[in-house]
């Protein structure tokens, strides 16, 4: 039993997209195909029936705009593969996907982790199809791909597959945004196994940025798979593009060639980047990737101080109906009052997001809960944006 190679499974990521409009019937009549017909049975068979199952999902808002459309399929294994099962799911498509990436609420996901609500709200329109395929199977190997929201929607389904024990169950997301709590990427990174866990991002891709806190990646700590050509220019839109970036990207590496180009500074060398931007240095591109990778790890490092100061003095107690802006908006004024090295570390990172927009940073501003939310707030709504455009782009 072994994973699915990079390219294979990034060609099947792009494969699920088809199956938006048309039915495995069709795309067998138009002569095109899912990626993974060397390796799954999917498709025509000679008596007219139909290998493998395409299931329907229903995305945009939690209580509007919501649209029925193909959302991936499930094939059984052939060949070597006897014996195990693939859970391919498409990403956004279409304009009102998106809609379910504004819902940053926060819902129990399929093993009783808190998820992000708007993708959660997703899985559960589809995981009755799920079930009825896996019903009675025994499988060896369960393999869930999926590119942008289809990476968040694999990763619940391998949440909600290997919570069953149902065999290996091995994960591969491209371009995907991040989709649960701490706990919920812990949790999971531990039951899947770290090792079968394939994350492959583009560094200029911003839709793996979002959502920001207290949202985490999963694994949590085993390398990612960085695609690093064209990561020291701007954030991209094609970046986020299978065609144009994750397929060209991965090439016919392994995944341990991918993987040793993911190593991420530690805290020692956030902390010295943070000191060189307080002096006035530090590269801060408008835009950069690379920037807003570095904005990234010192917020995620900052909060972590922040969390032991407020913690070690008057505990920590976010108020009900704060929106996750406001709280981390909260935690960071909060800690500036209570500490001069948080305040300095919060001080320089509101910097480093003016630099990073293009704008002249405002000099003795106060470290205001309304500072700080604005400051973030345009950091937001950039990223927002631009995600939402590469979302759009995304066929």
């Amino acid at each position: 039993m072994t994973d699915l190679s990079p390219l294979d499974a990034a060609r099947i990521a792009q494969g699920a997209y088809r199956l938006r409009e048309h039915s495995i019937a069709d795309l067998n009549g138009l002569h095109q195909e899912l990626g993974c017909e060397e390796q799954f049975s999917i498709g025509v068979k000679a008596d007219g029936s139909v290998s493998g199952q395409r299931f329907t999902g229903r995305s945009g808002g939690l209580m509007v705009c919501k649209q029925v459309s193909g959302f991936g399929y499930l094939a059984a294994g052939k060949g070597s593969r006897q014996g195990e099962v693939l859970v391919a799911t498409r990403g956004t498509a279409i304009r009102i996907d998106w809609l379910s990436n504004f819902n940053v609420g926060m819902q129990r996901g399929p093993s009783g982790h808190l998820v992000h609500a708007g993708f959660n709200e997703v899985w559960k329109s589809f995981s009755e199809a799920l079930g009825e395929f896996l019903r009675g199977r025994n499988p060896s190997v369960i393999h869930c791909v999926g590119h942008s929201l289809g990476g968040a929607l694999a990763t619940l389904n391998a949440d909600r597959i290997s919570s069953l024990g149902l065999g290996d169950v091995r994960l591969y997301t491209f371009g995907s945004p991040r989709v649960g709590s701490a706990g919920f990427s812990s949790h999971l990174s531990q039951r899947l196994g770290e090792g079968n866990i394939h994350r492959v991002f583009h560094r200029a891709d911003v839709v793996p940025m979002t959502p920001l806190f207290p949202f985490t990646h999963v694994p949590t700590s085993s390398p990612s798979c960085p695609l690093i050509v064209g990561d020291r220019g701007p954030i991209s839109i094609a970046a986020h593009s299978m065609a144009e970036s994750y397929i060209p990207g991965v090439g016919d590496a392994g995944w341990r060639a991918l993987e040793r180009a993911g190593s991420e500074p530690g805290d020692a060398a956030v902390r010295t980047w943070l000191d060189q931007v307080a002096d006035g240095g530090g590269v801060i591109l408008p835009f950069g990737a690379s920037a807003l990778q570095m904005i990234g790890r010192a917020l995620r490092w900052l909060l972590r101080q922040v969390r032991d100061v407020l913690l070690g003095t008057l505990g920590l107690q976010l108020a009900a109906g704060m929106t996750v802006l406001d709280q981390l908006a909260w935690l960071l004024s909060r800690g500036a009052r209570l500490t001069l090295d948080v305040s300095k570390y919060v001080g320089t990172i509101m910097g480093s997001i003016f630099r990073f927009l293009g704008r002249t940073a405002m000099t003795g501003a106060e470290l205001t809960m309304q500072f700080i939310r604005w400051v973030l707030g345009l950091l937001f709504s950039t990223l927002s944006r631009v995600a939402g455009a590469a979302l759009s782009a995304v066929r």
